[in-house]
C-alpha cells in the first residue's frame, strides 16, 4: 500500500467510527471504570486501521446478533461437544479365538466385498475377558481391528447394518448381561479401524422388563418391555406403551402389544441416534412385528377360556400339564384328598369345607413344582383355595397382598383352561380390574395387577371386552 494511500483511509475509518459512535445511546452505556493513563498509540496509521477494523468486527457481530432469531448451528453442540470416541488400543494380536466363537462376514469398507472378521479372546479362566476384532480389507489389504467387551469371549456378531447409508456395513455385536438383557454394540470403521459408536438415549437400545421407577412393592413391580433386532440391514428397537406387572420371573400381560419404535442412524460424527418409527404391533406367539392402525391397544387378556370340570367325593381324576399325577376325593370321618404322584408316593390331605370339589384342570400358572390343585365348594360360591404338595404333605397356600381370594359381588374368581388363576376386581365405575395369582414363597401366593376391563356379564367371563 502507498503511503499516499494513508490520509484517504484515515478519513474513511474515522467516517465509520463517528457513525458507528451515533448509534450508541445513553442508555446503552455503563460506569465506567478509574481512567489509568495510557501511552498513546494512534500515531499510526496501521494501529488504526486495526484497531477500527476489529470495532468494525465486533459491532457487526452484536448488531447482527440483534437483528436475528438465534440459527440452530448457533446453539447445537458441536460434533465434538456431543460424541468422544475411543480409538481401540492395538493390542491381543497374540490372543486365540474361543472354540464356540464365530467369525462374521460384512463388507466393512463398501467395495462389494465381504471381509471375515475374527474375535480374539483375552486369555482368563472366566472367560469374560476383552475382544479384539480383526480383519483383512479387500480394498486396500491393510489390517482393520478394535477392542471391546461384550461379557464374554465367546463371540458371534448380531450381524450387519448400514446406519449411516454410506454403502459399507457396521458390525453389530451383543453385550452379554443375562440379568438385564444385554445391549447392542455398534462398530463402524473409521480411520482404518473398528470404532464404537456412542449411543445417543442408550435406554431406547436395551431389550428385557426394564422396571419404573417407583413402582416397586412387596411382591411386583411395573416395567416396560423393550427389544431391539436387525431387519433388513436396519438396527430396530421398541418399547411397550403400557407397563405391566413383573414378579417371580413372570410377567402379566396380554399375547399382543402396542410398542413405540425406533430405527437408528449413525450421525457423521459416530452418535447413533434414534429416529421415530412410529408404532408395531408385536405378537410374542410368532414373534412378529406390523405396524399399528389407528387407535391402536393391546389385545384383551386371555382369559375367556374357563377351566370348569371338577370332582366330587367318590371321584378321580388325573392330572399331566405340569407335574403327573391323580388326585380323588375321599369320604371317610370327612372329606379328604388323595394325591399319587408319578414317583409312586401318595399323600393324603383332610378338607375342611362342606361339598368340596376339586377342579380337573392344575394351576400351573401358580405353582407346577409338584402337584397343586384348586379346590372350591359346591356350597360355597366363594370359597377358593390352591392346595401344593410340598415334600411328603398337601398344603394350603396362604393368599397375601392386596387382593382377597374369593369370589362374591365384589370378586369374581376362575381358573382359566391354561392353568391361571384370575381375580376380577370391581372398580367403583363398574370396570373391573384383572388379578393374577402367582406364587411369591413356599406358603404363599399373590396377585398382581393385569388389565382394566368390562364385561357383559361378570359371572361369564367369555363376554370380555374393552371399556
Amino acid at each position: 500500500m502507498s503511503t499516499d494511500m494513508q490520509p484517504e483511509i484515515e478519513r474513511r475509518l474515522r467516517a465509520a467510527l463517528t457513525a458507528r459512535a451515533e448509534l450508541v445511546q445513553h442508555e446503552h452505556l455503563a460506569s465506567m471504570a478509574p481512567v489509568t493513563a495510557l501511552r498513546p498509540r494512534w500515531q499510526s496509521p496501521w494501529v488504526l486501521l486495526a484497531t477500527a477494523a476489529t470495532v468494525l468486527l465486533v459491532l457487526g457481530v452484536v448488531l447482527q446478533g440483534l437483528s436475528r432469531n438465534p440459527r440452530s448451528d448457533d446453539v447445537a453442540p458441536r460434533p465434538d461437544e456431543r460424541v468422544e470416541l475411543e480409538l481401540p488400543s492395538d493390542v491381543g494380536r497374540d490372543w486365540q479365538a474361543q472354540q464356540y466363537s464365530t467369525p462374521a462376514r460384512l463388507d466393512l469398507d463398501g467395495d462389494g466385498t465381504e471381509e471375515t472378521v475374527e474375535f480374539l479372546g483375552e486369555p482368563g479362566r472366566k472367560g469374560d475377558g476383552r475382544v479384539r476384532m480383526q480383519a483383512t480389507l479387500s480394498g486396500s489389504g491393510e489390517e482393520t481391528y478394535g477392542l471391546t467387551d461384550v461379557g464374554t469371549t465367546t463371540v458371534s456378531a448380531l450381524g450387519a447394518i448400514d446406519a449411516d447409508a454410506d454403502g459399507d456395513d457396521e458390525l453389530v455385536l451383543y453385550y452379554d448381561d443375562f440379568a438385564n438383557g444385554g445391549y447392542p454394540l455398534v462398530f463402524d470403521l473409521r480411520e482404518g479401524l473398528l470404532v464404537r459408536a456412542v449411543v445417543d438415549q442408550p435406554d431406547l437400545l436395551v431389550r428385557g422388563d426394564v422396571p419404573v421407577p417407583g413402582t416397586e412393592t412387596a411382591y411386583y413391580e411395573m416395567a416396560r418391555q423393550h427389544d431391539y433386532w436387525i431387519e433388513d440391514g436396519t438396527l430396530w428397537s421398541s418399547r411397550s406403551v403400557n407397563t405391566y406387572a413383573t414378579g417371580n420371573m413372570t410377567i402379566v400381560k396380554p399375547l399382543v402389544t402396542v410398542r413405540d419404535a425406533w430405527t437408528w442412524r449413525l450421525a457423521d460424527d459416530g452418535l447413533l441416534e434414534p429416529v421415530d418409527a412410529g408404532c408395531l404391533r408385536y405378537d410374542v406367539m410368532d414373534d412378529s412385528r406390523t405396524p399399528c392402525e389407528e387407535g391402536a391397544v393391546d389385545d384383551l387378556p386371555d382369559v375367556a377360556h374357563v377351566a370348569g370340570a371338577s370332582i366330587g367325593v367318590g371321584e378321580s381324576a388325573s392330572f399331566d400339564a405340569g407335574y403327573v399325577f391323580t388326585a380323588r376325593l375321599e369320604a371317610s370321618d370327612g372329606p379328604s384328598l388323595v394325591v399319587e404322584g408319578m414317583d409312586g408316593r401318595t399323600i393324603a390331605v383332610g378338607l375342611e369345607v362342606a361339598d368340596p370339589r376339586i377342579l380337573t384342570t392344575q394351576p400351573i400358572r401358580v405353582f407346577s413344582d409338584g402337584a397343586s390343585v384348586v379346590v372350591t365348594s359346591a356350597s360355597d360360591p366363594g370359597y377358593v383355595r390352591v392346595l401344593y404338595q410340598d415334600g411328603d404333605r398337601l398344603r394350603s397356600l396362604e393368599p397375601v397382598g392386596e387382593v382377597d381370594l374369593r369370589s362374591d359381588e365384589t370378586h369374581r374368581t376362575w381358573l382359566t383352561d391354561d392353568g391361571s388363576l384370575v381375580t376380577a376386581v370391581r372398580g367403583g365405575d363398574g370396570t373391573w380390574r384383572l388379578w393374577y395369582w402367582q406364587t411369591v414363597s413356599r406358603s404363599e401366593i399373590a396377585a398382581l395387577p393385569g388389565a382394566v376391563v368390562c364385561f357383559g356379564d361378570v359371572a361369564d367371563p367369555s363376554t370380555i371386552r374393552r371399556c
